[in-house]
């Protein structure tokens, strides 16, 4: 799987343990006696499984820098737990000198002072290209996977969300989705009287219900809107968060998920999906990827932007997976280097063309069914964070207050009004 669960991920001792268990040193050059190698070692801790794509693009290119440098590279690929880990042994003086990142987690990362200042990087050149690593970088990128102190990771994917449809079921969809969320409703009303499910949900992913609150949040009040939520109670006196839970409200009362879609398991909604169980499923950039192995004959992933609301903002959401380094790393310079080396478009093209996800890279395109996100990221004249940036910017308020309220909402338990009054009083609360 891709690897883009959005769920709170419960710090354990279960964790440090998988730290001591990885027998990990200091950061730093390998010693022989009392002298330096004359190559250091860098130290690389990933969110992939090798068996993954970008795992396998990955180990091609550490392989390649291996041979044209001397320096080796010492990359464990540990999954999607990986932050638990990483923190922990930030803690202790043993964090990797390279480290896999997402946007939504610099907040928490740099927290942990695991985050080192990255703008260097952009003025490197890349290997066998002759430009500058800034230069093949896309804007919208650079600008996601920044923070008020920085640049804090060099992006290698562009990531957004969406609704995902099969184009060889719903080939009208392709050129004109429903351009309203009263249409998708409509659409989706349709779908459910001729007997089907309309939309697949794996309810027991907490950050994948968040998603509709989201992005009627950005229809109704645009970008800012949801992380004023987590900044203090005034947040939820915004009319555009009564008339976004309003909507939520509609959506859940017409019953257009699976049944019992509150227990569905990851991933099995998802692949119900790819089955053409159900017909759409709101989800991010990465859909295609994760279920193309459970795609049945002649599907045809697609996605289209979430729809506008009447009166509404536009906007589109740019986050970014990419790599960040330890600000204490005795080989900065070195790791630095690595990631100018890893930026090669023969590289980052892989993402495309082997990972089907969206390149951070201005000159190689996305794979065809992300032709348009990658269009409307380019072009976009306004854009908000994952999330808003409420996840990375109030981890905890969002874990806690957040996630578990709408859940709520999102399950028919308490209404819109509600929602609303209780977000307020547990925001005021948790502050």
């Amino acid at each position: 799987m891709h690897g883009r669960i959005r769920r709170r991920i419960p710090l354990t001792g279960v964790a440090v343990a998988a730290v001591a268990a990885l027998g990990v040193s200091a950061c730093g050059t390998k010693e022989t006696g009392q002298k330096k190698d004359a190559h250091p070692t860098i130290t690389y801790w990933s969110s992939w499984l090798s068996s993954e794509p970008q795992a396998q693009i990955f180990s091609q290119a550490i392989a390649d820098y291996e041979k044209a440098t001397g320096i080796t590279v010492d990359v464990k690929w540990l999954g999607r737990d990986y932050p638990n880990q990483l923190k922990n042994a930030g803690a202790v003086g043993k964090a990797p000198d390279v480290y896999d990142d997402a946007s939504d987690h610099i907040g928490d990362f740099r927290s942990h002072h695991l985050v080192a200042d990255l703008s260097g990087v952009l003025a490197l050149p890349v290997p066998d290209e002759g430009g500058k690593v800034g230069d093949v970088m896309p804007s919208q990128a650079l600008k996601a996977s920044s923070d008020a102190t920085g640049l804090a990771l060099l992006p290698y994917t562009v990531i957004s969300s969406g609704i995902w449809f099969d184009a060889a079921t719903h080939p009208d969809w392709a050129a004109n989705p429903p351009a309203s969320f009263d249409d998708l409703l409509t659409a989706a009303e349709k779908l459910k009287t001729a007997g089907h499910a309309p939309f697949a949900q794996d309810g027991t992913i907490n950050g994948y219900n968040a998603y509709w609150i989201y992005w009627l949040l950005m229809r109704h009040g645009g970008p800012g809107t949801m992380a004023a939520l987590g900044r203090s109670p005034a947040g939820w006196d915004d009319p555009a968060v009564l008339a976004a839970a309003r909507d939520v409200e509609r959506l859940v009362k017409a019953g257009l998920f699976e049944r019992d879609y509150m227990a569905t398991k990851y991933p099995a909604a998802q692949n119900q999906w790819a089955s053409r169980t159900e017909d759409m499923n709101i989800n991010g950039t990465w859909l295609n990827s994760e279920t193309a192995k459970y795609q049945t004959s002649g599907f045809q992933a697609q996605m289209f932007l979430f729809p506008s609301v009447p009166g509404g903002k536009d906007s589109v959401e740019v986050g970014t997976l990419g790599w960040s380094l330890n600000p204490k790393s005795p080989n900065l310079s070195t790791a630095e280097s690595f990631l100018a080396f890893m930026a090669q478009k023969k590289y980052m093209s892989q993402i495309s063309t082997k990972a089907l996800n969206i390149p951070a890279r201005s000159d190689v395109p996305a794979p065809a069914m992300l032709l348009a996100a990658q269009k409307a990221i380019d072009g976009a004249t306004a854009s908000q964070p994952t999330d808003d940036g409420a996840s990375s910017l109030y981890s905890g308020w969002w874990n806690d207050v957040f996630l578990p309220l709408d859940d709520q909402l999102f399950s028919g338990k308490i209404s819109a009004q509600q929602f609303v009054s209780t977000g307020k009083s547990q925001t005021a609360s948790y502050h």
